[in-house]
């Protein structure tokens, strides 16, 4: 893959960016299943052998099965092949996020990244492969209104296998496939100030994307995904409940959100559970908008399509889900790096500016997202100083055996503006056999549920 590097300079302080072209901006639907996968990643590795050529995704061992809502580490034993330091950091400084670099240079004795080989564990069923190659040659499946919305004929397969600006990878990004049927998880958000970990909030939640759910009637094919919860602890919050569904269309649809109080004992609308409010749930350390690193309509940024390029990225990170337990992974200052597993994979770059005459806390954003999984990203942004404001990742599995999922439902945000950092989703996940009933999704029914 030919790389041509150019200077990319945005408000002071925020470093020069070197900006790839890449090889897949002239792909045509033909190359699919060939020259890249059927979801549109490279199929070939890359020259110096580092990336593995796509071989069909993850091969699990014999005699490993997932547990209760938890799958063991498929790579059990394997060591990892560089270790990148304050020391060497500057050596693979066009590999890293500024974000990590920024953790590197303020523990230099504490912070580093374990470095693993590299696994294109990806796997998806034959159903949305299907659907994707359909997507890729299907006229009517397209954005609309300059972006913010999308066609109703994308339904059942990733968007974008070939995605030709910013907002398509987005909507790729934010539609990436998890399983037709859903999830369930024990959501729990823990917060580091001064060193000391807090438990900001647990919840039971429900996750599902309709927009997979194709031959299920009941759905509003309107929508792309929703998500509630009820919340467990801490004890002053329990029975508190609240989600949000987002609609495909949010122009015409915006955001449906609501929260239930044991105090009023009534569901009321939330319009607030959006952009940069801050997220009580996560402590404050996330905006609305940086729910899984993004999350919400798209109209307050300008999207741009940077390119293709090589980035070390978290990957595979069972371990960091459950094998270390909160005391182990939460370190004063960072994430314990023995937990993290990173590898190098190919990632689309998109930057997000802020528009003229919006407000919003953040001006820049920088988002890293896999190649394989349209998840697993890292995620910087900057203020309008062009001081580095956050900076999160997404922690991926391949959830075999269900069929195989690709999973991303833990996160981490650092805010360097309060020196505090954020780990999110800790807990067993299971999918569900078959898609929720709408009367258990009807947020009347979740607050009946709770008790006060």
């Amino acid at each position: 893959m030919k790389f041509i590097w150019t200077g990319f300079l945005a408000a002071a302080l925020i470093p020069v960016f070197s900006t790839p072209t890449f090889a897949d901006e002239n792909s045509v639907p033909a190359d699919l299943g060939a020259r890249l996968t059927r979801f549109g990643a490279i199929t070939a590795g890359n020259a110096a052998g580092t990336i593995p050529a796509y071989d069909g995704g993850l091969k699990v061992p014999a005699g490993m099965v997932p547990g209760d809502g938890n799958w063991p580490n498929p790579f059990p034993g394997e060591k990892p092949r560089l270790r990148i330091t304050a020391a060497n950091a500057a050596q693979y400084a066009d590999q890293l996020g500024a974000g990590q670099m920024q953790l590197l240079k303020q523990n230099p004795s504490t912070y580093y990244l374990e470095v693993y080989p590299t696994h294109r564990t990806a796997a998806f069923p034959e159903n949305f492969l299907a659907a994707t190659q359909r997507n890729a040659s299907n006229p009517e499946c397209k954005t609309l209104n300059d972006g913010l919305s999308m066609a109703e004929a994308c339904r059942g397969g990733l968007p974008f296998p070939l995605p030709k600006n910013g907002m398509q990878v987005m909507w790729n990004y934010l539609l990436n496939y998890q399983g037709v049927n859903g999830w369930d998880w024990n959501h729990s958000a823990y917060v580091v100030s001064q060193g000391r970990p807090t438990l900001t909030n647990t919840n039971r939640s429900t996750g599902e994307k309709p927009f997979y759910q194709v031959d299920e009637p009941t759905r509003d094919p309107k929508m792309g995904s929703r998500i509630w919860s009820r919340t467990m602890a801490p004890a002053r919050n329990a029975g508190q409940a609240s989600g949000y569904w987002d609609y495909l269309d949010p122009v015409a649809e915006a955001r449906y959100a609501w929260s239930y109080s044991t105090g009023q004992r009534r569901v009321r609308k939330a319009p607030e559970f959006a952009y940069d409010t801050p997220n009580s749930a996560f402590g404050g350390v996330a905006f609305y908008d940086e729910i899984f690193l993004f999350s919400g309509k798209m109209d307050r940024f300008d999207w741009k399509l940077v390119g293709k390029k090589e980035m070390f990225i978290p990957y595979s990170n069972y371990d960091l889900k459950w094998k270390c337990d909160m005391t182990t992974k939460l370190m004063e200052k960072h994430i314990n790096p023995d937990c993290e597993r990173w590898e190098l994979h190919r990632v689309w770059v998109v930057e997000a500016t802020r528009k003229d005459g919006i407000r919003h806390a953040q001006k820049i954003r920088r988002y890293y997202i896999d190649e394989d999984t349209f998840g697993a990203a890292i995620y910087d942004a900057w203020d309008d100083s062009g001081a580095l404001f956050r900076t999160g990742s997404q922690y991926n599995i391949e959830a075999y055996g269900v069929p195989n999922n690709p999973q991303e439902d833990s996160y981490s945000l650092y805010d360097f503006t309060r020196d505090q950092y954020g780990m999110f989703g800790n807990g067993p996940t299971r999918y569900r056999q078959a898609p929720v009933a709408e009367r258990e999704a009807n947020p009347q029914t979740i607050a009946g549920g709770q008790t006060r």
